[in-house]
């Protein structure tokens, strides 16, 4: 059967009629663009292993720089570089917080009794926080948080403590305070428990289902915690979220000698830390933990083989860690990752297809690919085309010499894709042409209606064309079309003149006939309030009306089909050469269309709106801003939102007979061959806006 894809997201047809319009429905969604970062070897200020704790707003970063298991210098990392904090003495300090004010905290150990001193930096001061104590914390205002063992403290701005947990029987460590006070960590008794603190309250965070152990280490500022607990089957440690009282097992299928824990999170609720393999990585509930390893874009240039844990990442998507240093040995260094301005690489969508024309055809190959910023470099059999540097690839007039493999290399800082091949081939005696256009869409009362274009004629042809015309309503109904329009009519018109018209086909046998010998579906029978004609028409702009009766309201179906016999069709048979529909779009408006034939056929795909509104044309309500998408079947061919004024499109614009549009209009056009087959053509106004457009499909000699 010939019928052509087309549709609105209401309407569902039965099996037999609707493969295209089933395929448009289940268009997958674009995916999301998973975020790229380029990392920074922080440095170091001598040591053999340097790591990154925490970072704040503005991108300063403190940790500590180790020479010996025994001794390491607290450092904070700016723009300026690298430099080390003050300090208690010269055995283990390390910093491990800072907050948007530049304050620093930390502690120092000295050995061999592994003592505790923490300690704050504010302004170049150090602040001494006395024997026994570690600050693991600082909020924007101010608050420390961290142990002065047994218990954990909470030091206010103004320098009041408040120790939280057990006096004796078991340990609490706090680790993180967000914005509000809210401050988490872990009690460890005879097993370890995640908790958080709020107002005298300490409250059990639990661990996973069978679980006995579990810790929090960061927190955000809506009070979403992360942290690690382990699980019933082998004990293993997974990185969690506790959100709303639940434990969120994040890393349900790792299983690396490690266990997984999560570590740092920000605002936008994006979780960073170590999985169970000892790398460091990103989580979201879109993408899942992703090494991080694999999303930065220059590992190798940094000095790193690897990144090994993240432990903090702010609002701007800043992430810090450490990871191992190239080189081998057991060096470790500082790195900070910052989102990457370079894009990912490309991937091909839909890439250039196979194609048999006739001698002199113009051809176009196209390809559709995902990211950014991308460079094309096409392929005549394996060697590239001088100038061919653009998204498609036209060829104005193929002849033998144009027969072979074309393929095309996508590529931008990210790297590199090249396409399948695809074969031209030039054969004498094949043509293509248009034989089919059709809209379903909706009329709303006696003063809607649409108009459809067509254009009879082509270089070299003569005589009239014949053409059987429809405007579908009742018998829309048994293919599942619930609210179909019960008497649609249809005018014909050539320029202004009116030349002729049906309401009820009427179900005589020359139109009967008509109708089953261009494929199309059989009406419900002769006396349903369908419309139809078989006509002929004589060479020039030719265009059709279809309305309902009285102020009926409903869907209509309105078709064209070039009726000439195929056997019949020769080189100087009158083609359709242009077929076009003027309609408001609503939430969106779908034409199919049909090449037919024996050979591929170029074709120029139009949306114009706000070249409407303006003289000559003075279109009423143009939509502003149109965009377009080709289709067959569900695979997305091309797409277009802003014509851009391209040479290739001007000149298919003059080849064709199309009037201008305006080189910085935001109209939309693509130019594509297509292989004999059913397509759509899905129009809609950028950002949901609506109004009327004029879609038009032209072939391109």
């Amino acid at each position: 059967m010939n019928l052509p894809c087309f549709g609105r997201s209401n309407v569902r047809l039965a099996a037999s009629t609707s493969t295209c319009l089933a395929l448009f429905l289940a268009l997958p969604a674009l995916s999301e663009a998973q975020t790229r970062y380029t990392v920074t070897n922080l440095g170091s200020l001598g040591g053999s292993t340097t790591q990154a704790n925490a970072i704040n707003a503005s991108g300063v970063v403190v940790g500590f720089d180790a020479t010996t298991a025994q001794v390491a210098q607290a450092f904070v990392h700016s723009g300026s570089g690298m430099s080390a904090l003050p300090a208690l003495n010269t055995a283990r300090n390390e910093a491990t917080g800072i907050n948007a004010s530049g304050v620093i905290v930390g502690y120092n150990t000295t050995f061999p009794n592994a003592d505790f001193r923490g300690f704050i930096v504010a302004n170049g001061v150090l602040t001494d926080l006395g024997v026994n104590t570690r600050a693991t914390g600082i909020n924007d205002a101010g608050t420390v948080v961290g142990n002065a063992f047994p218990r954990a403290f909470i030091r206010s701005p103004a320098g009041v403590v408040t120790l939280i947990g057990p006096a004796s029987g078991a340990t609490t460590i706090a680790t993180a305070v967000n914005a509000s006070g809210v401050v988490v960590g872990y009690t460890e008794t005879a097993n370890r428990r995640a908790f958080s603190y709020l107002n005298g309250v300490l409250t059990d965070l639990g661990a996973l289902p069978g679980g006995t152990n579990s810790y929090a280490f960061g927190v955000n500022a809506a009070g979403v915690v992360v942290g690690q607990s382990n699980e019933s089957t082998n004990r293993q440690l997974h990185a969690v979220i506790f959100s709303g009282g639940n434990v969120i097992d994040i890393d349900p299928t790792g299983s690396g000698s490690l266990g997984s824990a999560a570590v740092g999170i920000n605002s936008a609720g994006v979780v960073v830390g170590q999985n169970s393999v000892g790398r460091a990585f990103v989580y979201t509930p879109t993408t899942g933990i992703v090494d991080l390893n694999t999303l930065v874009t220059n590992l190798a240039a940094s000095g790193f083989a690897s990144l090994n844990a993240a432990t903090a990442i702010n609002d701007a998507g800043q992430i810090v860690g450490y990871g191992a240093l190239a080189g081998g040995g057991t060096r470790f260094g500082a790195f900070r990752l910052d989102v990457s301005t370079i894009p990912a690489a490309p991937t091909i969508a839909a890439g250039p297809q196979s194609h048999v024309v006739a001698p002199g055809s113009s051809v176009v190959f196209s390809v559709t690919a995902t990211s950014t910023a991308l460079s094309y470099e096409w392929r005549f059999n394996n060697s590239p085309i001088p100038g061919a540097t653009a998204s498609s690839y036209a060829i104005s007039a193929a002849g033998p010499a144009n027969a072979g493999s074309y393929s095309v290399r996508v590529f931008n800082q990210g790297g590199s894709v090249t396409s399948a091949p695809a074969t031209l081939t030039v054969s004498a005696g094949v043509a293509g042409r248009l034989i089919n256009l059709s809209i379903l869409t909706a009329l709303a009362g006696g003063a809607d209606s649409f108009t459809m274009g067509y254009v009879v004629g082509g270089a070299g042809t003569s005589g009239a064309k014949p053409l059987v015309i429809r405007a579908v309503g009742p018998s829309l109904l048994p293919l599942g079309v619930a609210g179909a329009l019960s008497d649609p009519k249809l005018e014909l018109y050539v320029g202004a003149a009116k030349t002729g018209e049906n309401d009820n086909w009427g179900g005589g046998a020359p139109i009967a006939s008509a109708m089953v010998a261009v494929g199309a579906f059989a009406f419900t029978g002769p006396g349903s309030r369908d419309a139809a004609v078989a006509t002929t028409i004589g060479a020039g702009n030719n265009s059709v009306i279809v309305s309902p009766v009285g102020n009926l309201s409903g869907d209509v179906l309105a078709e064209l089909y070039e009726s000439t016999p195929p056997a019949s069709f020769t080189v100087a048979t009158p083609r359709l050469v242009n077929v076009s529909v003027l309609k408001d779009l609503g939430p969106g408006l779908t034409a199919g269309f049909v090449v037919g034939g024996t050979a591929s056929k170029t074709v120029l795909v139009r949306a114009i709106g706000p070249t409407l509104a303006p003289a000559p044309f003075n279109v009423a309500g143009a939509v502003a801003d149109p965009q377009l998408a080709l289709f067959s079947g569900p695979t997305r061919i091309g797409e277009n939102n802003d014509w851009g004024g391209t040479p290739a499109l001007t000149a298919a614009f003059n080849q064709v007979g199309a009037f201008q549009l305006p080189a910085g209009s935001r109209d939309a056009a693509v130019l594509v061959t297509l292989a004999p087959g059913n397509y759509t053509v899905e129009v809609r106004g950028v950002a949901n806006t609506t109004g009327t457009a004029l879609v038009e499909v032209y072939e391109v000699p």
